[in-house]
């Protein structure tokens, strides 16, 4: 089997991009025939596929990045469709494609080559839109951008629900929710979560939690209202009221436009409790840290709950879509936007301990069964669809 894939980023910034690498480099690894089509300005030595390097600059601030790297291709085709017949030395099975970003790519790509597509949804942007405005949290100019961004997603869906051959989602909700909008052929999608394993799940921090103190806390996400975090800043203010002023919370992510969450904390009065340690690797805290909270408003899988899980930390999370799936315990899920649960849940497992062994048993159960071949997957279902030669 021939894969062709896109990777026109200049860097890595989510945890969706990264597992596009990995799984382009997973596939590759299995003995599939993987060519990735990059920015020359990526950093990055594959240990597996192979690469080919294409001058993408963005000269217009405001193009978005879809149209950029369609037009790059466009640009570049001649020369690039010489070097793709002498690398594959025959037809090229599949473009391998996750997110949005590179779909436009993809799908000139598609019409050019001939090549079937996959194409691996990230997200349920249209879903994640809605649940944001509904949380109140937007600013009037975000709300009203919502709107345009859910017109947007939903042409994108209906493009791939025509012309990829098969689609995969993280989690059962988001699939039923694109086939509602798309009535898309059910059997050319499937739902392939992420998995625990390499190389993001190292071996050396499983099972590694050794809690310094039951008061440090550990959050993991966005410095914004998204991820849920002002729900966890509003939790905290309501246990500093009910005599918890002492517990230690450890706050990692990207520190870009915090002002409104640093006002948020200045109004709770809880700054002495809170420290924003930047976008850091999570597992020197998932070791030391009593609990991990994500209390994220929508998340199509949440895979920094997977990492707890590998790590032995135990997790409580919101009954969001991908955490809902991952943790699937009562004990261990809030309702997403409820603070006072996300206070009472805390708060248990800091007084009962009883109940904090009990949502450490669940999470080692659950963590089980994430621990599986996620390129293996991947190849059985490009198998399954693989058109006829």
């Amino acid at each position: 089997m021939n894969v062709l894939g896109l990777y026109l980023l200049g860097g890595v910034r989510t945890g969706g991009n990264k597992d596009y690498i990995d799984i382009l480099e997973g596939l590759s690894s299995r003995g599939i025939k993987v060519l990735v089509l990059c920015s020359a300005a990526f950093d990055y030595r594959a240990s597996f596929f192979s690469r080919l390097d294409l001058p993408i600059r963005r000269r217009w601030k405001f193009m978005p990045l879809s149209c950029l790297f369609k037009k790059g291709l466009k640009k570049h085709f001649t020369s690039i469709s010489g070097k793709l017949a002498a690398f594959y030395g025959g037809r090229i099975d599949y473009i391998v494609n996750f997110g949005d970003t590179h779909l436009k790519a993809a799908l000139y790509l598609k019409k050019k080559t001939g090549a079937a597509l996959l194409h691996g949804f990230r997200a349920g942007d249209v879903d994640r839109g809605r649940i944001l405005r509904k949380a109140g949290d937007m600013r009037p100019g975000e709300y009203a951008l919502s709107f345009l961004f859910e017109g947007i997603n939903r042409s994108r869906e209906k493009q791939a629900a025509k012309h990829a051959r098969c689609l995969t989602f993280l989690n059962q909700s988001d699939r039923e929710s694109f086939l509602r909008r798309t009535r898309c052929y059910g059997a050319k999608t499937a739902v392939i979560p992420n998995h625990i394993g390499p190389p993001g799940c190292p071996d050396e921090y499983k099972n590694k939690n050794r809690p310094v103190s039951l008061k440090q806390i550990l959050y993991a996400g966005t410095v914004s209202s998204s991820k849920g975090l002002w729900d966890l800043l509003r939790a905290a203010a309501l246990l500093k009221s009910r005599g918890h002023g002492d517990l230690r919370y450890y706050l990692l992510g990207r520190l870009e436009n915090t002002g409104p969450t640093m006002e948020l904390v200045r109004k709770l009065d809880i700054a002495d409790q809170l420290a924003f340690e930047g976008y850091q690797n999570p597992f020197p805290y998932l070791v030391r840290c009593a609990l991990f909270v994500y209390p994220t408003l929508y998340d199509s899988f949440g895979k920094v709950i997977t990492e707890a899980l590998h790590a032995g930390c135990p997790v409580i999370a919101s009954s969001a879509a991908g955490p809902l799936e991952i943790l699937r315990y009562p004990e261990l899920l809030f309702k997403p936007g409820n603070y006072a649960e996300i206070a009472d849940r805390i708060e248990r497992c800091l007084t009962d301990g009883d109940f904090y062994q009990r949502v450490r048993s669940l999470c080692a159960e659950r963590a089980s069964h994430y621990y599986f071949d996620w390129a293996a997957r991947y190849e059985s279902f490009l198998q399954d669809h693989l058109p006829p030669p």
